[in-house]
């Protein structure tokens, strides 16, 4: 994927408020530790899937009622919102690549069990992580719907799908929240650890 490097890399000195790194001057000298855009992406997508599986994973475990409760200003229950992720997903992916991923749901499909929505996360979320490291600087999509048609770049459509993702994963929390219980944490903290990228000194 032939994006920019980024660079100049900030190196850290000191701490400022509330214990966070000060970045020190962009001159400093680049080291082992730069990445280039289409790392980061896939980073993105990466965290993207691993969200997935950990609310389906987290959400196994609730009752038929819990799974339906719904809560105002949100997509709706907790089964809409994993059918309306990865619906999404796949639709995302089709319209990047031209094909469907393998395993794939969306809201019309009758509620397929976590096992099979597991296997939709894993075929569109690694279709997106495959996406992400593809030359898509030129490339534009485009769809028609009943009532209108647009064209964009494709890397909207590949930013749209990762923040798509995180908007309504935070509402299935926030309907996690509200049922008393506490929700997955699911944010890059939380998937750096589990990577092993987050080392306490």
């Amino acid at each position: 994927m032939s994006w920019t490097r980024l660079s100049p890399s900030l190196r850290w000195r000191g701490r400022g408020r509330e214990g966070w790194p000060v970045a020190s001057s962009p001159e400093a000298p680049a080291g082992a530790g730069d990445a280039t855009v289409d790392q980061v992406l896939g980073y993105f997508f990466r965290q993207n899937l691993w969200a997935n599986l950990q609310l389906i994973d987290f959400c196994r475990g609730l009752s038929h009622e819990q799974l339906d409760f719904a809560v105002p200003g949100t997509m709706g229950s907790l089964r809409g919102i994993l059918l309306h992720i990865l619906g999404a997903e796949a639709r995302y992916v089709t319209g990047l690549r031209g094909s469907p991923p393998e395993r794939a749901v969306d809201e019309r499909t009758p509620w397929p069990g976590f096992d099979a929505l597991a296997e939709a996360a894993r075929s569109s979320g690694e279709a997106l992580i495959a996406l992400a490291s593809e030359d898509l600087a030129a490339r534009q999509v485009e769809r028609r719907l009943p009532d209108r048609a647009f064209r964009v770049p494709a890397v909207t459509v590949l930013v749209q799908a990762f923040q798509h993702g995180t908007d309504h994963r935070s509402q299935a929390q926030t309907i996690i929240t509200q049922l008393g219980l506490q929700p997955p944490a699911l944010d890059v903290w939380a998937y750096a650890r589990a990577v092993g990228d987050f080392v306490e000194l």
